[in-house]
């Protein structure tokens, strides 16, 4: 039921900005700060959930994380004020919720490397086919080419190479080819705005595997009904020799809808089997999958290595990102709020489950860290520099009053930032199709919700 992958998507960025302020919270009891309210969601208010210690405590009706109101943030006159406080008191209290994010994603990463999880055993990323008039054509890569590197970074899976391709849209970049064990550089410009399902490069890949033997077989599939077996090795097709996963995918794509002629070898025998090619699919040709995979599970201590290595590649994605916006090679409107990353785990949890979506939250708490850091009004970041500032003053602090119509504006700027993404955000998941408004209409309808308009 698609309405479940909603379900569990929707907690993800509500948890994530809680926690946030949970380290707020708790940062400022320690300091001594009074905290007013602490509250679950955004106001309008719902209820009051108790008080106690002198901090009120509520529930909200907007489900967008929380907040924590603490006495007199800007003004120092008001008693137990944070603003009252000393300037290494204020830098704990307004960097805790973004130290809480990154021990968050830590923590996440590095308990998902304990758990275990399949990995790949081929690390190597080869080309099949390369789109006519193409930067990857232009460029001169043909099938059979492994991709190296990128701009000197190496290429160990599929997601490095689409990163680095989305990343530097419009811009020219370096790569690397082992053609036949003989290492090749070429430049390319990828594009913004590829033909449908081609790419910025313009190239098909996959990951290479030598010899291409069967691992998985789909049931009911057209490799199973034509007596497929596990463990097979496909040695040609139409008597045109497969010696690796690209040579396959390269002839089946070339092929579609025909029926095939595999020769196979099974227990040093080899043998011919008819197979039709279906003429649509998803997934894997005629249903059978060639790629070896390990189940990887991490002791605690290079659990916690692994979890710290995730943790540092995601924030470094950060900048790398705000890079590629400056230089416009990633457009505004590609930028996700809270709809996008909730469409986006709904999409997660329903192909990659449980282990996806913690893996979702970790990233989205370490862009949390990065992006409540940047010196921005409204943001931690920027009121870390009113601190600064004062320390470079020797002590003297600007006008509270100027401080909070800073912050004022700021808050209000940031706002209208977050409508327009999520004009964007909406705009996106329409016009990637109807089935995830069919899903939330569905996980609406679960609730009893009635949706206007709807089906």
């Amino acid at each position: 039921m698609e309405y479940l992958s909603w379900l569990a998507a929707i907690p993800i960025l509500f948890l994530t900005i809680l926690l946030h302020e949970v380290g707020h919270f708790i940062a400022a009891r320690l300091m001594k700060v009074r905290v007013e309210e602490f509250g679950i969601g955004f106001p309008p208010r719902m209820l009051v959930l108790g008080e106690r210690n002198g901090v009120k405590y509520t529930l909200n009706w907007l489900p967008i994380g929380g907040f924590v109101k603490m006495a007199g943030e800007e003004d120092p006159n008001v008693p137990g004020s944070l603003a009252s406080k000393k300037p290494w008191q204020r830098v704990i209290v307004l960097s805790a919720g973004a130290l809480m994010n990154l021990l968050l994603a830590f923590l996440l990463f590095t308990g998902l490397a304990m758990y275990g999880h399949t990995e790949l055993v081929s690390n190597q990323l080869g080309a099949y086919y390369t789109e006519p008039d193409s930067p990857g054509e232009t460029a001169g890569i043909l099938p059979g080419d492994i991709l190296v590197s990128i701009n000197g970074r190496p290429i160990t899976a599929y997601e490095d190479l689409q990163i680095e391709s989305v990343l530097n849209r419009g811009v020219t970049v370096t790569m690397v080819l082992d053609r036949q064990g003989e290492l090749i550089t070429t430049e390319l410009v990828p594009r913004k705005e590829p033909p449908e399902r081609q790419g910025p490069i313009g190239i098909r890949v996959a990951y290479y595997e030598e010899p291409v033997a069967v691992q998985w077989l789909m049931p009911d599939s057209p490799a199973e009904e034509a007596g497929l077996r596990e463990g097979d090795i496909i040695v040609a097709i139409n008597g045109q020799e497969m010696g690796t996963s690209l040579d396959y995918l390269a002839y089946t794509d070339s092929h579609l809808g025909q029926e095939l002629t595999l020769t196979v070898r099974r227990d040093g025998q080899e043998f011919a089997l008819e197979v039709p090619n279906p003429a649509t699919y998803e997934g894997l040709p005629m249903g059978l999958d060639y790629h070896r995979v390990v189940y990887v599970t991490y002791p605690i201590g290079r659990a916690l290595q692994e979890g710290w290595q995730e943790t540092v590649n995601a924030a470094a994605l950060v900048p790398r990102t705000l890079g590629g916006i400056f230089r416009a090679s990633i457009p505004v409107s590609d930028i996700s709020g809270f709809v996008g990353i909730t469409y986006a785990a709904a999409q997660v949890v329903r192909n990659a489950g449980f282990y996806g979506l913690l893996s979702l939250m970790a990233i989205i708490s370490v862009n949390l860290f990065l992006v409540n850091l940047f010196p921005l009004p409204a943001l931690d970041g920027g009121r870390l520099i009113f601190v600064l500032l004062e320390w470079i003053r020797g002590g003297r602090r600007i006008p509270p009053e100027t401080e909070g119509l800073i912050h004022m504006i700021g808050f209000f700027l940031l706002l209208a930032f977050v409508a327009v993404i999520t004009y964007y955000d909406i705009a996106r998941v329409v016009r990637t199709g109807h089935q995830e408004i069919l899903a939330l209409y569905d996980f609406g309808r679960w609730f009893g919700w009635r949706i206007p308009g709807g089906p």
